[in-house]
């Protein structure tokens, strides 16, 4: 009884953990405007992460002085989505001290003024242009 009372509760678990990581798949993107540089450049920078139905995914920036290429993983914990650093990709330029497994940021959908968004709490990832609020914000919007 014991035994089937243990698989009954880690099947649970399972199905929560494998529901709570399907429910990000998909594409997001997330747009840092910084506007001109003294001699008239644009300063944007464009994020874009992939998450696919395996866990697996891409996070890239691109733009005014930013190229980043990140292969990920995720990792849901209750109701949030780590996003965890697995290698470099081709376009990666700047620092590559990145340790595998290290957490970039957490996704999640909250609740803010009655409506539904995708919270994000950056931790080794962070935006090229602004600081990332303390306790995280509205950053990234899921674009298919």
């Amino acid at each position: 009884m014991n035994k089937l009372l243990i698989l009954l509760m880690l099947s649970v678990v399972f199905v929560l953990t494998a529901n709570a990581q399907t429910n990000f798949v998909g594409k997001y993107e997330f747009y840092e405007n910084g506007g001109k540089t003294a001699g008239g450049t644009a300063v944007f920078v464009g994020h874009d992460l992939t998450i696919n139905a395996d866990g697996s995914g891409k996070l890239t920036a691109a733009g005014y002085q930013t190229s980043k290429d990140m292969f990920i993983e995720t990792k849901a914990v209750g109701s949030k989505l780590q996003i965890l650093f697995v290698k470099y990709g081709e376009d990666q330029t700047g620092p590559t001290d990145m340790e595998d497994g290290s957490l970039l940021l957490t996704i999640e959908y909250k609740k803010v003024k009655k409506k539904k968004v995708l919270w994000t709490t950056f931790a080794g990832y962070s935006p090229a242009v602004f600081d990332a609020k303390k306790g995280g914000g509205i950053y990234f919007k899921k674009s298919k």
